[in-house]
């Protein structure tokens, strides 16, 4: 990783990873928390679910086309927020209408965290080192795709599912305060010379 983009490099990695263990917590888990906290066994209502959130980010990425990239990237970041919240009181109130509300902003999220984290990896990336640096950036998604899942399983097994999904919701929840920070930093810093494209 060059050095004069390290600092720059964070915010979209963690993004990157945020995102994607929300993503992967609704592919892995949400038949699970269906059936266990919803009682909706079918695999046509999970499956309806999980549609709903890549039809509602298909849809997004379309819509803010015009967003740029590090606004995109930020706004993903608050919205990660009231998507976990609305996914855990989903879960603790048994309800169906959460959920899918929690589904729908989770999708926005999802379009404008990954459209707009990538394009900030591309910008900020030396023509000779973009390879690295976007192999750098797959890597930390994947890993929030992977990782954070086979850490609730873990903490579910001693501590049951819904202390486990708290415990996700609330490390997503700092790594994307972390993120913004950071990222609201780097973009008043370098704002001017790029123009926040």
């Amino acid at each position: 990783m060059p050095k004069q983009i390290r600092l720059a490099f964070l915010p979209p990695a963690a993004t990157a990873f945020a995102i994607f263990a929300l993503v992967g917590f609704y592919a892995a888990l949400i038949p699970s928390l269906l059936a266990e906290r919803l009682h909706q066994k079918s695999p046509l209502v999970a499956g309806a679910v999980i549609c709903e959130l890549f039809l509602v980010s298909a849809a997004a990425i379309v819509i803010t086309k015009r967003f740029r990239s590090r606004n995109a990237m930020l706004s993903a970041l608050v919205l990660l927020w009231p998507s976990l919240a609305l996914l855990i009181a989903a879960e603790l109130a048994r309800s169906m209408l959460l959920l899918v509300a929690a589904s729908a902003l989770a999708g926005i999220a999802a379009a404008l965290g990954y459209r707009g984290s990538l394009a900030v990896v591309n910008r900020i990336a030396p023509d000779d080192r973009r390879a690295e640096v976007v192999s750098s950036y797959l890597i930390a998604m994947y890993l929030g795709n992977s990782l954070p899942i086979i850490g609730i399983g873990l903490l579910a097994d001693r501590a049951g599912s819904m202390p486990a999904h708290l415990v996700f919701a609330g490390v997503i929840a700092a790594i994307a305060a972390a993120a913004l920070g950071v990222g609201m930093t780097t973009a008043s810093n370098n704002g001017r010379a790029d123009g926040l494209r």
